[in-house]
């Protein structure tokens, strides 16, 4: 972990606030969030941050580093606890993660234009990761697959919820469209979903993602039977 990676872990667990101070990291995570949620993360600055709380960047600093750490804190911040068990088996508790991970992009899109940079580190990052660990690890999972399998489900929904906060739809005449330039010679897949009227492009994408989800459940079932 190089220094930079390291000095934004240790912020994430070791936050320690001045009592002495009305600026705090709490109020200064909260504030970007809110402006990240209203106008999107290109509004998040430092300077701007300190502005919306009447300081000078150069207070946030004694606080935060740096940019790239008040990401991660508002990311991490931001995501809260993961859903609670539910007690209805494993099978229950993935679909349950991932309706509260889809809700929680939907809810927080600019979230989605954070880059990855590596494992999850954060407190509240790190509870996800074991909500979606155990019901894997409770399907029967063999534990050296655990962590591939979570990082596929993890991140089908946000690629997925990343598409449906950017698509724009093409309409129901789609199929239309393709099959004045679908050769079946080509393209005999495609020409077959045309002439079925299979291709009809209405922007929601969820339906794709409970689909994936059964066929990821239904595989570990079948592999851990």
């Amino acid at each position: 972990m190089d220094k930079s990676a390291a000095a934004t872990f240790r912020l994430l667990w070791e936050t320690k606030e001045n009592a002495r101070s009305t600026l705090s990291v709490d109020s200064i995570v909260e504030t970007a969030i809110a402006l990240a949620d209203a106008e999107g993360l290109g509004a998040v600055s430092m300077q701007r941050v300190a502005g919306e709380l009447g300081y000078t960047a150069m207070a946030l600093y004694r606080h935060v580093p740096g940019k790239n750490q008040l990401v991660a804190l508002m990311v991490d911040r931001a995501q809260g606890n993961p859903p609670a068990e539910s007690g209805l088996g494993w099978r229950a508790e993935i679909r349950n993660w991932a309706d509260a991970a889809w809700d929680f992009y939907l809810a927080h899109p600019w979230t989605l234009r954070v880059a990855t940079h590596g494992a999850p580190t954060g407190p509240n990052e790190l509870a996800w990761f074991e909500a979606l660990l155990r019901p894997l690890s409770q399907s029967g999972l063999a534990a050296e697959h655990l962590t591939a399998t979570a990082m596929f489900v993890s991140s089908s929904v946000r690629d997925l919820a990343r598409i449906a906060t950017e698509i724009v739809p093409s309409g129901s005449d789609y199929g239309d469209l393709l099959a004045e330039v679908v050769q079946a010679e080509r393209f005999p897949t495609l020409s077959s979903l045309t002439s079925a009227a299979a291709l009809e492009d209405d922007g929601d994408v969820r339906p794709a993602l409970d689909f994936g989800l059964d066929l990821i459940i239904d595989g570990l079932a079948a592999r851990t039977s």
